[in-house]
Order: C-alpha cells, then structure tokens, then sequence
C-alpha cells in the first residue's frame, strides 16, 4: 500500500482464507490491523491494557443516553447506563454486560457505542462490570465477580433507578460471553455450587435472567487447534490458538482448571444447561471460536432451550469491534437488540 511500504507487516491474511473474508474486513485489516505485533510473542506486560494503537475507530460514536454512573460493588466497579425518559409502572429492564479481553484486557470503556445503542434501542439499564482482570486476578476471581454482579442487579440495589428484577438478561464477548453464560447457569439454578467458585456465591436469585446474549463466545476451554478449532486454526486472522493460548495461559493457574465447568460451560451438567434462559449467539463465520458456539447452540436445542444463532458469513473475531467499518457487524448488533427488544417486550 502506497505510504507504507517501510511498515513490518506483524499479521499477514493467510492467502488461503481471504477471498472467503468480508471484504470490508480485508481492508481493514491491510490498512491497520497487520502492522500491529502480536501480543503472545511477548512477555506479558500489564502496560498492554493502556497501549495506544494508531488505528481509526472500529465501532461507532456513543448515542446520547439519559444517564452514565460508575459505581463500587465488592471488589469491582460498574458503569450503570440508563435510557432518556421514564420506565413503565413495571421499572427498568437490565442488560448485564461483559466485555472481552481474554480475561486479561479490557474495562468500562470497552464496548460503551454497544451499551449505550442498547440502553436507547432497548430501553433498558445496562450495567457494564470491571470484573478482575488475570493474571492479577486468575481463575475465578472473574467468574466470581460476573455471579456477583448479576446478583447485585437482582438485589435491586439503591444505584439503579426502578428496574424490574423479572425482566433481566446477560450479555457479553468472547472471554466476556464465557463468564455470561456462566453467571447464567449460576442465576438459573438455585443452591447448585460451582466447581471452582467460592460456596458463598451459591444462587439467592428470586428470577432467574430471562435471555442469553452472546457474541463470538469462548465455550470451550478444552479446545485445540488440533481438535474444535481445526476448520479455523492454521488462517483465523487476529485471533490465532497461540493467542487463545497464551490468554489462557494468564487466567489459569492450573490445567485442570479448563475442564472444569465454570470455565468451559459445555461441560456442565445436562439438567444445569437445560435451565438456561432462551439464547442468541452471533458467530463469526472465519473465527477460530466458532465451531464451539455453533456446538453450543446445537447442544442447547438439543436440551430443549429456545436458541437463534446468527452466522456472520466472513466474518472474523473483530467483528464486534469493528461494527463501525464492516456492515455485516452493524448488522448482527441490530440484529440482538431487535432480540432484547423482543426479549423485554420494547419494541
């Protein structure tokens, strides 16, 4: 490309795998996302989360919402988003967000057009939560905070205004959406302890979520490039196993960990899964995660639970953060707040 022939090209497309891509997202990715060294080739350096890439905004600008809080819970904080005007006589309904990471990146900033489109669209209180971050904070410190803040939403807590404890969902991305379906299993069965997670947090919640709203999950953290990533594993661009790897490496402290439910939800109990509210999963079609969430959609019909799966042909484990640059992730956005809408009867 003319200007940048001096640039080290760090992510090269795997010639095998471009012409299946979105073309929006190919050019995008030649223009910014190949120059960027990859981060498991490094030591882990905790200054990553404040680096600044020279990258044009992937997603798009925050529309105007009725009000934006932080608050203090426990050991995390949330960004509470609430929509202009005023809720029904039955009170706000919630969307509890996770943002991705790989469990080791990201905050409250991450995702704030998202949460903000939702909020509006939706009419409903978001609350995004900061929930510890490995390796400060390893496996589950995160599964952890993600059941306590679903709990706190559902103590009605004197930060939210009037909101409506039957009418919660969860949502979340990638390392995000794993600890969403978790804290879901969790909130759907009552009294039942998870393997690894503190016997206090065992589930008090009078009404369980009511939808699960997942974008390019991590199910499985069993997964190999030799096994459920193989249709992927040698051309996914940007997310490859070695920085899947590498990310697992930071939030497990123990192998056997990954095995364990709580970290890969489709090995949870059958009568557990089942209880799961109904689900959206938005797939990216090139994403080396995505015959895991095609997996997990087919074993929770299987199980009798409400699921719509969307394919987002080309695309890749960007696709939610550049939903500003590619159509396609414009799309799949509308697409689950149509589903939240739907969901908490707002539409």
């Amino acid at each position: 490309m003319t200007g940048d022939t001096h640039r080290k090209i760090c992510q090269p497309l795997h010639p095998a795998i471009r012409d299946s891509l979105d073309p929006q997202y190919v050019a995008y990715h030649e223009a910014h996302l190949q120059y960027i060294e990859r981060d498991e080739i490094n030591d882990w350096d905790g200054s990553i989360r404040t680096k600044k890439h020279s990258l044009p905004p992937g997603g798009t600008k925050p529309i105007p919402v009725g009000s934006i809080s932080d608050y203090d819970v426990a050991r995390f904080r949330v960004r509470v988003y609430t929509p202009t005007g005023q809720c029904d006589e039955r009170g706000w309904p919630v969307l509890v967000w996770f943002h991705g990471g790989g469990w080791a990146v990201g905050g409250l900033s991450n995702g704030t057009d998202l949460c903000c489109w939702a909020c509006e669209r939706a009419r409903c209180i978001v609350v995004s939560v900061d929930y510890g971050l490995a390796p400060e904070n390893p496996f589950p410190a995160a599964v952890e905070d993600a059941i306590g803040a679903v709990r706190w939403v559902a103590s009605c807590p004197a930060e939210l205004q009037k909101i409506d404890t039957s009418r919660i969902s969860i949502s979340g991305t990638s390392a995000g959406a794993n600890l969403a379906i978790v804290a879901a299993l969790s909130a759907s069965n009552p009294g039942i302890p998870l393997p690894t997670a503190q016997p206090s947090l065992l589930n008090t919640i009078t009404h369980p979520p009511i939808s699960l709203v997942l974008f390019i999950p991590v199910v499985d953290n069993t997964a190999t490039a030799e096994g459920v990533w193989r249709p992927n594993a040698e051309t996914a661009p940007w997310l490859t196993p070695a920085r899947m790897e590498y990310y697992r490496k930071l939030y497990f402290t123990q192998d056997d960990h990954r095995s364990q439910w709580d970290a890969s939800p489709n090995l949870a109990p059958e009568s557990l899964l089942r209880k799961l509210p109904k689900t959206w999963i938005a797939v990216a079609e090139m994403d080396i995660l995505a015959p895991e969430a095609l997996a997990f959609g087919e074993q929770l019909r299987g199980l009798g639970v409400s699921v719509e799966t969307l394919l987002v042909k080309g695309g890749t484990h960007s696709i939610l953060s550049l939903h500003g640059v590619i159509d396609r992730g414009y799309r799949m956005i509308e697409d689950a707040v149509k589903h939240l809408q739907v969901t908490f009867g707002t539409g």
